[in-house]
């Protein structure tokens, strides 16, 4: 049996705690509840505890059994859970848990992966050891949204040819032939690209309220966004474009002792002529930026302006760590605009039940959200500040789950329906 421990505290037990009175322990704890609750706030809103120590292999095995028998014996490897746990990199999980509390109008809340021994597979995906998040230090004062993540995605292609040797997926002959292809008919390959892919990514938007867009036949409209994506070491695949240049009128590059662009070598139609995409190499680092105008990276390295210093910045990172593997800001503005988008999709088309689970999936109109994620020697952490605490979260996907299966019941009817209308003839 699964076993399982959760503990969900009221605001009783919290008035009991305070009056002195321990919380009461189950007679055999759990081997793993100390990790786990050390990185946890016992007596607010959400407290959660789940053991899932020998949880992935149960659950790999059910998969394993869905599995043709024909795709099995063309393994060249045996396959069973727990092997397949182990080249997942998911053999040392063993406990998850959640806690929350209000923080002034936010809350506080924390998550916790606590795994033993070092990470491996699945596990090594989101980077190494954690370090200073720089992109939030260049994200410009207007900024609505930073996101930043290490990545290490050549590990996806070990997982994938191991998988593949035990007969699930793509076979390793099928493998190498992918990596060896060229990308876009570039001078690189896929296999180059992919050896690159231990890196760093980030993404800034800043929304333009003032300079609102409209797609040509629809009547939807959306702010102006200016965009910045980096990342890290893939400077090569700007090279490789900017090679086509010389023979693709299209295409636009222009050199610097510190910059390569590659830009469109036409105007772009109305309303798009706003923007000058543009993939950008910085020399000197190896860096590649992706920009909707080459004036936004500008803006943005100039560091006139600072987003940290900007009362929504304080506010989402208020006591979450400075150092991690990945990062989101979402600016008050950004969550406002958010549920403005949604409301004219729904003014213009009508209420569905995939704009009902949307709205709630987003968090509140006018709240800003931080969220720091780290990895840890025994374990991975989420820290954030938002709107909606875990019981929030917990509740609505629980709704959203119910959603179809009302959708159902409302669209099925006891009585048979009316025979549909004779259609009315062009002609008497």
């Amino acid at each position: 049996m699964k076993r399982i421990s959760a503990v969900l505290l009221s605001g009783a037990l919290v008035a009991c705690a305070s009056r002195g009175s321990t919380v009461p322990m189950a007679p055999k704890r759990s081997p793993h509840f100390g990790p786990v609750s050390a990185n946890l706030h016992l007596g607010g809103t959400v407290y959660a505890y789940v053991d899932i120590d020998g949880d992935a292999e149960r659950v790999a095995d059910f998969l394993l059994s869905l599995l043709p028998a024909t795709q099995r014996s063309r393994a060249s490897r045996p396959v069973g859970a727990a092997s397949l746990v182990r080249d997942l990199g998911l053999d040392n999980l063993r406990a998850v848990g959640l806690s929350s509390y209000k923080k002034e109008s936010l809350y506080h809340n924390q998550s916790f992966i606590y795994h033993t021994g070092p990470r491996k597979g699945l596990l090594k995906v989101f980077g190494g050891e954690p370090t200073a998040l720089g992109l939030k230090t260049i994200a410009p004062e207007g900024a609505d949204l930073v996101w930043e993540q290490q990545l290490n995605l050549r590990v996806l292609v070990d997982i994938v040819r191991t998988l593949g040797e035990r007969g699930i997926g793509v076979s390793p002959a099928r493998l190498d032939a992918l990596l060896t292809e060229r990308l876009f008919d570039l001078d690189i390959t896929v296999g180059e690209i992919v050896e690159r892919l231990d890196t760093t990514v980030g993404l800034v938007l800043e929304l333009d309220q003032k300079r609102m867009m409209r797609i040509p036949g629809e009547s939807v409209r959306f702010p102006f966004t200016e965009f910045l994506f980096q990342i890290d070491g893939l400077g090569d695949l700007v090279d490789a474009i900017a090679k086509k240049a010389a023979f693709n009128p299209f295409i636009q590059a222009d050199r610097t002792n510190q910059w390569l662009i590659v830009r469109p070598g036409i105007r772009l139609p109305p309303p798009w002529n706003a923007y000058e995409p543009s993939m950008i190499k910085d020399v000197t680092t190896g860096r590649m930026y992706l920009v909707s105008n080459p004036a936004y990276l500008t803006k943005c390295l100039s560091q006139q302006s600072d987003l940290t210093a900007t009362a929504d910045f304080k506010r989402a990172f208020d006591g979450l760590p400075t150092i991690g593997n990945g990062m989101v800001f979402a600016s008050a503005q950004l969550t406002r605009e958010m549920h403005g988008v949604l409301d004219r999709v729904i003014n213009h088309g009508g209420s569905t039940i995939l704009t009902t689970i949307v709205r709630l999936l987003l968090p509140d109109a006018g709240s800003p959200i931080g969220w720091v994620g780290m990895n840890r020697n025994d374990g991975v952490s989420f820290t954030s500040n938002s709107s909606s605490s875990h019981k929030s979260t917990f509740i609505t996907f629980g709704y959203a789950a119910l959603l179809p299966a009302i959708a159902v019941l409302g669209a099925s009817r006891l009585d048979p329906a009316p025979a549909p209308a004779a259609p009315s003839l062009p002609f008497p």
